[in-house]
């Protein structure tokens, strides 16, 4: 899907604003995709941006979701699906919701669920000077940038997209204390600080963005070029499996005893 080849700004900007729209309040439903092979899970206090993108699109692809709000975080049962979402731009109590349950969402991903974080603040709804903090100890510091850089051509969330990339804006911040070994797919054009990012957490892969993915889906920016790339991404991508340190030290073990076995024969 290409959703552009150039950018244009919108009339609106995704930034936090007297003159912003109202906050269109999003209510729960479900759909059973026929030809879909992950089960959603999407948060929602209401639509980011005003946008409908996340389920528009999940919608058009036949993928089987259900849409929740913040206050449902406590009862649902995580173990049902297979991808969560965390929509950006949400009011303040989404974000309140979401850290008194947070351990759950670490426990998700732990037992091999998928997370997707849309961790875009200070929007249309959402409060400014907020940090969303991730599993392991990821958070994000908000700044406004106009033009981000792609640092993975290769990934395939990045795939379609100009390099750089432009929005109004297109991002509204970056990550820090990143845990070792995270992957930077995108970082500000400014600064080149991380705002998508991949990183092993458990035994499943978390991917996380500062980028208006959302607005860049209803402005027709390429934010939300990445934005489908990500949902499918997030779908279809399996973590490598390795072999446990505890694996190798048993075979490494009994190698040695194996070994030295076969010498004291041979002395013998």
């Amino acid at each position: 899907m290409g959703i552009l080849s150039s950018y244009t700004f919108g009339q609106l900007s995704s930034a936090k604003s007297e003159n912003n729209p109202a906050t269109v309040y999003s209510q729960p439903m479900s759909f059973k995709g026929p030809a879909g092979t992950c089960n959603f899970l999407v948060f929602r206090d209401n639509l980011p941006w005003g946008s409908s993108a996340v389920t528009d699109i999940l919608t058009a692809t036949a993928e089987t979701f259900t849409v929740l709000g913040s206050a449902s975080m406590s009862t649902e049962d995580f173990s049902m699906y297979d991808v969560i979402i965390i929509e950006s731009d949400q009011i303040p109590d989404f974000h309140t919701n979401f850290q008194a349950n947070f351990s759950k969402f670490e426990a998700f991903v732990t037992n091999g669920g998928r997370l997707q974080v849309h961790a875009a603040t200070c929007g249309w709804n959402s409060p400014c000077g907020y940090s969303v903090v991730l599993p392991g100890g990821v958070y994000t510091v908000e700044q406004y940038d106009d033009f981000n850089n792609i640092v993975d051509l290769a990934h395939p969330i990045t795939q379609g997209v100009s390099n750089p990339f432009a929005g109004g804006y297109a991002s509204h911040g970056y990550f820090a204390n990143l845990l070792p070994g995270t992957e930077i797919i995108v970082e500000t054009a400014s600064n080149h600080l991380p705002t998508l990012i991949q990183y092993n957490y458990g035994s499943v892969t978390v991917t996380a963005t500062t980028c208006t993915y959302e607005y860049g889906y209803m402005q027709g920016q390429e934010a939300g070029e990445l934005l489908v790339n990500n949902m499918n991404y997030s779908c279809t991508y399996v973590p490598p499996v390795t072999t446990p340190i505890s694996s190798w030290a048993i075979f490494i073990g009994l190698f040695l005893m194996i070994a030295f076995a076969f010498i004291r024969l041979r002395k013998n």
